[in-house]
């Protein structure tokens, strides 16, 4: 079988590079440079989108959105023209579901297959063959597909049978870690105006109930300072505007995830088309009038405190729950729109979308068994004492006031032993699901 790849950016690149030497390759990219570093490696250049259809049994296109793909498929000299009946496309962007179902329909009329498997995993992970694919599509077009997707990784999760399901799978995994990192910034920041060093932070945030992929991985590399994504920003704006979107398409209110949206958005407009996520750290710690840079003493900074103990532990309350209700929030909308939460909590809990509290209530709520968390009504006094303490700093924590505003919802309607794990039925409530029992 000949494989053709199209979009070899920073991710496209190195999943077309899993094809080789062992495969028959051939590329195509607007970026010549792009290609030519495949065809170094013994991939062949196509000289259009078109020709790689027309060679290829099997084409696997990764772009940066729907729009992008629809545009290369159906466009001047694009892939559909070169495709024949019996021929398969793999569609790998974090796309729409329905625009990916749309140019599916299309594509059938003329007898050509088409699958989604989106990918969960940084490029140098991909590089080692250690991604996450969440694919859907037909049961005879899913088997069909699986010998490409197994050279890319023996990871894969089956999302469903309709095309589209395995990117509404990455697009509530990218809403979880986009709610988490940025309520993870907004806490850092609370805690540097607080006088709280970033390596404080960091070793404290670790050790217990807020730890997540910002606290695991962005954290410590700005305490030591160094970067820890190259992510555009504008693309992480696409992620979770699709997410806030998929929430409105099946009727889900997502008020955290949509106020993460708004800042991802004001950063974006400030910053400009050519910003990282990264930038948003400097964005989070400027609304709160801070920096969040390591120090030449930033060892020994967050002890001078007398009162620090005191304010880790309400940053620890805060992420904890943020993380909590994320989870509840971003996995509803996936009930809501037909995912299974059985492989939700299988991809978020192995992905980026990971925190301790997911880690802890998925595997819960799969089997039907209580997971034991705090009570809630302590962390809705933590949560109170979190917000007092941002109005003394003068620190704007939007985050925060959502998390103590949903949580402070679920203490007026559940009974005063309830633990956080029963803010569920909060969430059961208004996106009208039931999560298993």
């Amino acid at each position: 079988m000949k494989i053709g790849y199209i979009g070899l950016g920073a991710l496209g690149r190195e999943l077309a590079r899993r094809f080789l030497p062992a495969h028959d390759l051939c590329v195509w990219d607007l970026n010549p440079a792009a290609c030519k570093y495949l065809a170094s490696l013994g991939a062949s250049v196509a000289s259009s989108a078109a020709e790689v259809g027309r060679q290829c049994d099997a084409v696997l296109v990764c772009l940066p959105r729907s729009a992008d793909v629809h545009r290369l498929v159906f466009g001047p000299d694009g892939l559909a023209a070169g495709l024949s009946p019996g021929k398969l496309v793999i569609d790998q962007t974090s796309g729409v579901p329905g625009e990916t179902r749309q140019i599916a329909e299309a594509l059938a009329r003329q007898g050509v297959e088409m699958l989604d498997a989106a990918v969960s995993a940084s490029p140098h992970v991909v590089a080692e063959g250690g991604a996450t694919l969440m694919a859907s599509g037909p049961d005879a077009v899913y088997q069909k597909a699986l010998p490409v997707l197994r050279v890319i990784s023996e990871t894969i999760v089956r999302c469903g049978q309709r095309v589209g399901d395995g990117q509404a799978m990455k697009t509530v995994n990218n809403a979880m870690n986009a709610c988490a990192r940025l309520g993870t910034l907004e806490m850092a920041a609370l805690g540097a105006k607080s006088g709280l060093s970033l390596a404080a932070m960091s070793d404290y945030l670790n050790r217990g109930k807020a730890r997540n992929q910002t606290t695991d991985k962005m954290l410590p590399a700005l305490a030591q300072g160094r970067a820890s994504t190259n992510f555009a920003l504008a693309l992480m704006v696409k992620d979770v505007a699709q997410a806030v979107a998929l929430g409105a398409q099946a009727g889900v209110p997502m008020p955290i995830t949509s106020m993460t949206l708004g800042l991802l958005q004001a950063g974006a407009n400030a910053l400009g088309p050519h910003a990282k996520l990264e930038d948003m750290v400097g964005v989070m710690a400027s609304l709160a009038g801070t920096k969040l840079e390591a120090a030449p003493d930033d060892a020994a900074a967050g002890n001078a405190n007398p009162e620090a103990p005191q304010v880790l532990g309400l940053l620890e309350d805060a992420v904890a729950a943020l993380c909590c209700l994320v989870t509840f929030e971003c996995t509803a909308a996936g009930l809501r729109y037909g995912l299974g939460l059985a492989d939700m909590a299988t991809v978020i809990n192995r992905s980026s979308g990971w925190s301790e509290a997911s880690r802890t209530l998925l595997p819960a709520l799969v089997s039907g068994r209580q997971a034991e968390q705090a009570s809630l009504r302590s962390v809705i006094d933590a949560l109170r004492s979190a917000c007092a303490l941002a109005v003394s700093a003068g620190a704007p924590v939007m985050l925060l006031q959502v998390v103590r505003s949903l949580a402070e919802q679920g203490g007026n309607q559940l009974p005063d032993t309830a633990d956080v794990s029963q803010l569920r039925s909060v969430y059961e409530a208004m996106a009208g699901v039931r999560y298993a029992s």
